[in-house]
């Protein structure tokens, strides 16, 4: 009771709504707040796809992949809340930047890695993509104003529908989403 407690003032102290640039409130800040809220996603994710599974749902239909990819993604940012991986998910270089590592394990030894930079203000740089699995591809946006700084990567399970997309916003690392291939 006094954990579950303690995470919800944890919620309540960081801010319950996405963890946007507030004033005041760092980058690292920021970083564990979307990690508390990718936590209690993963539990909410896990029980549709228990539900689906109970439903007769197979393991490759294209709305349980389109579940399992959520999951993934919401597990590279929980992983922020792990201490014996914050060495590998955050450094701080010494002029001040910080780089803020996403990583989105799908096999043993395979991983899609993006690295957000921020300055010492707590401002985005850019973003490195350091990984990509074997067989995903990265789609680059078009033209359309809703594409614009995004980077679109194509998990390559592709069923009878198009594929769920991961869409990985440029300036917001915390805009990360799936997009269903319907």
């Amino acid at each position: 009771m006094t954990a579950r407690l303690l995470s919800l003032a944890s919620l309540v102290a960081l801010g319950l709504a996405p963890p946007h640039r507030a004033e005041g409130q760092s980058v690292a800040d920021r970083w564990k707040a979307r990690a508390l809220q990718a936590a209690d996603a993963l539990a909410r994710l896990e029980s549709e796809m228990k539900a689906l599974r109970a439903r007769g749902g197979k393991r490759d239909s294209d709305e349980m992949r389109a579940l399992q990819l959520r999951s993934t993604l919401e597990r590279a940012f929980a992983d922020h809340l792990d201490a014996k991986r914050q060495k590998e998910l955050h450094r701080t270089l010494p002029g001040g930047d910080e780089i803020f590592a996403l990583v989105l394990r799908v096999k043993r030894r395979s991983s899609l890695s993006l690295h957000y930079l921020y300055d010492g203000s707590g401002a985005p740089l850019g973003v490195r993509l350091l990984a990509l699995p074997e067989n995903w591809s990265v789609v680059l946006p078009g033209k359309s104003p809703a594409a614009e700084r995004k980077l679109f990567v194509d998990p390559g399970e592709h069923g009878k529908a198009p594929p769920p997309l991961l869409v990985f916003d440029l300036d917001d690392a915390f805009g990360a989403t799936v997009k269903d291939g319907s």
